[in-house]
């Protein structure tokens, strides 16, 4: 069948060459061009009308900076890398961060405003409403804008969560396609937020209640992008088997292995690859029920569980191409045992690569599966933890919601445990968390919270602006809490967590001015120790960490035996040229040498004509 669509422009496009011979003048040939351009654009996509924001206006005439304020850093570690907070308007701090860490962020998390219609998404100071026509349009420009700039921010490894209502959430998911690429799409996430009790809407409106928001999730490079960690819902042990209990379901894990006994080697087997599988005969073992060990050692069963966590089993007949060989292999040589163990490197799963031990009991060498690999034990209680897919259930976390950090957040404030899950699927410990729409600051406290619990060193950096002193009466007020310490107003205790904390304020620097001596790339000079700390997380303190400018700053700073001997890292200025000699000795001294790019403020000189 033909393609109407296309037909019609090429009817439109022969009609536009019959215009171009008739109007030969300049501006009828732009005009004819600009509409031949029209017409031959993507023709399968997302479509809106493109806004101009006030931000983007006001780059035109001015450089954004960073300026920090001294007041409110944060110092808990010197040995620990800063953590930033940027206030300001999330697209200037983007157009920075571009400068320092492109290519560096490795996880952003997301909540950007859900158009609800209801002053929950600001345009140019003004409150989109739900009946405003071009709604979606405005909120398409501005995620497009942010959304391109946070993708040069990430990694080649890197991943994006993006929390969304339904109002948005079909349009942001073409939005991403087109910006990360459909191929990079990894998962929806369904988070539910909310409970709905009662009756669901009594005939009062035609749509169910709302208790779901989504997390959209895109990687940089799928390809390259790290298997992530799983995430896991946890139910301590003991509440687990009662509520089990009650509800007539069977709980399976009800025997122990207290005595592995001594191993007997009796023949071998190989996997489908060729490769050996040693199998083993057990003696002098001992198998006990839950029961009978709350017997003998007169232990409760929440007890006998925390105590034999490692040895607690059930078995199963799993359908596995190693069972059958064991039991074909023993078969065939006539050895009996009721406990059997085989040793082997698995060549996938979980276990790949390293020697795996499994069990089997009886005739019909029915398999150990262990509590230990489903369960974990946090703060001496025994959790069970459950493989969850892309349904999170975080009701039970949105309780006190609005107290945690100690900061009041009535509106969309985020559970730090829904943050801390999220963070958890990266597999490293030690990577660098973007969040620019940071609201109450619960990313940040997370990042703080999971570096508690798994010994991480992983640093954030997040943005907001300051609407109703959001950043300094919430975000700051909230991190400050985290981080310092403190005690509710019900008298419970949260204790200090060791993280450094820098505050930055956006600015702006003039790209003109009357006054005939002033120069753009001085003033810019004056926020270049913002830009070097932002970079390299650290603190310029002109001890350990030195900012050298000229060459007049590195000669005084070689010749100060006092300095060099404290100092760990030099930040220079590329206009600055070591000797041969003056590199050695910073060598032997052990003061790691970075150079500061020109391409901070690079573009915007040249602008000006001043590169």
């Amino acid at each position: 069948m033909p393609n109407l669509s296309q037909l019609k422009r090429q009817r439109m496009l022969a009609f536009l060459s019959k215009i171009r011979e008739m109007h030969t003048d300049d501006a009828s040939l732009i005009a004819i061009n600009e509409i031949e351009t029209e017409l031959t654009s993507r023709k399968y996509g997302l479509v809106w009308e493109a806004h101009e924001e006030r931000v983007d206006v006001e780059m035109k005439q001015n450089v954004p900076v960073f300026t920090e304020v001294p007041d409110r850093e944060i110092v808990m570690d010197k040995s620990l890398p800063y953590n930033f907070l940027l206030e300001g308007d999330n697209l200037h701090s983007l157009k920075l961060l571009e400068k320092t860490h492109k290519g560096k962020i490795d996880l952003i998390y997301i909540d950007p405003p859900y158009n609800t219609g209801n002053d929950d998404f600001m345009y140019d100071d003004n409150y989109v409403k739900e009946d405003d026509s071009f709604r979606h349009s405005m909120w398409l420009s501005f995620m497009n804008e942010r959304l391109t700039l946070a993708r040069n921010l990430l990694t080649e490894e890197g991943a994006i969560f993006i929390q969304i209502s339904d109002i948005e959430v079909a349009q942001l998911k073409m939005l991403c396609d087109e910006i990360f690429g459909e191929s990079n799409f990894l998962n929806i996430i369904s988070v539910n937020m909310k409970n709905i009790a009662g009756a669901s809407g009594g005939g009062e409106d035609k749509k169910f209640k709302k208790n779901c928001e989504y997390i959209l999730i895109y990687a940089k490079n799928y390809d390259l992008l790290p298997t992530f960690n799983g995430a896991f819902d946890y139910e301590e042990i003991g509440d687990m088997i009662e509520r089990y209990r009650n509800e007539g379901v069977s709980w399976k894990y009800v025997s122990a292995l207290v005595k592995s006994g001594e191993k007997i080697y009796v023949a071998s087997t190989t996997d489908g690859d060729g490769n050996e599988i040693k199998i083993y005969k057990r003696v002098g073992y001992e198998i006990k029920s839950i029961g009978q060990i709350m017997k003998d050692e007169n232990l409760t069963e929440k007890d006998v569980y925390n105590k034999y966590a490692s040895c607690i089993f059930q078995t199963a007949m799993p359908q596995s191409s190693i069972r059958p060989r064991v039991m074909s292999k023993v078969n065939e040589i006539g050895i009996e045992s009721d406990l059997y163990s085989i040793e082997y490197v698995p060549k996938t799963g979980k276990n790949k690569g390293t020697l795996y031990e499994q069990f089997y009991k009886g005739a019909n060498f029915r398999l150990f599966a262990w509590l230990r690999d489903v369960s974990e034990e946090r703060d001496g209680v025994l959790y069970k933890k459950t493989l969850q897919g892309t349904y999170w259930d975080f009701i039970a976390g949105t309780k006190n919601l609005t107290k945690e950090g100690n900061v009041d957040f009535a509106n969309g404030k985020k559970p730090v445990d829904l943050l801390k899950r999220i963070i958890s699927l990266y597999p490293k410990r030690d990577i660098v968390v973007l969040d620019f729409f940071a609201g109450s600051g619960t990313t940040a406290h997370a990042v703080i919270a999971q570096n508690q619990e798994d010994g991480g060193t992983r640093t954030f950096i997040v943005c907001t602006n300051n609407e109703n002193n959001i950043c300094e009466e919430k975000t700051y007020k909230r991190l400050s809490n985290v981080i310092l310490g403190y005690t509710t107003d019900k008298g419970k205790v949260f204790t200090a967590n060791p993280a450094n904390l820098k505050y930055y304020k956006t600015d702006f620097i003039p790209k003109t001015s009357d006054d005939l001596d002033y120069s753009v790339n001085d003033e810019l000079l004056k926020h270049i120790t913002e830009m070097v700390q932002l970079e390299y997380s650290v603190r310029l303190d002109g001890t350990n960490y030195i900012l050298i400018l000229s060459d007049e700053d590195a000669d005084s700073m070689l010749a100060d035996r006092e300095k060099l001997n404290a100092c760990k890292a030099l930040y220079v200025s590329s206009a600055v040229l070591f000797t041969g000699a003056q590199q050695k000795v910073l060598s032997d001294k052990g003061i790691a040498l970075y150079v500061i790019p020109d391409h901070y403020f690079e573009a915007e000189l040249l602008e000006v004509g001043e590169r």
